[in-house]
């Protein structure tokens, strides 16, 4: 796996989310769990990035934003 490429990846996701919900983690959430697994010809990387923004933006909807990209290793200001 490409961790450069597996970064890339999730802050795309997250940056998705946070846009559709107006960076809030709940709504933020919601979005991410809507969104369909990626199939068969789709990177490793992006997969697990989706299930990584997926399992931490729904165990931490009542913690606030910054807590939750903390815990992903992203920065706030990366996020803005």
């Amino acid at each position: 796996m490409k961790k450069k490429l597996y970064d890339q990846y999730l802050r795309q996701y997250v940056h998705e989310a946070l846009i559709y919900g107006d960076n809030n983690v709940e709504e933020a959430a919601n979005y991410l769990l809507s969104l369909k697994k990626p199939r068969f010809f789709v990177r490793q990387e992006k997969k697990l990035a989706l299930e990584r923004a997926q399992k931490n933006f729904s165990a931490y909807t009542d913690r606030p934003l910054w807590f939750v990209l903390k815990c992903l290793g992203i920065e706030s200001d990366e996020m803005v």
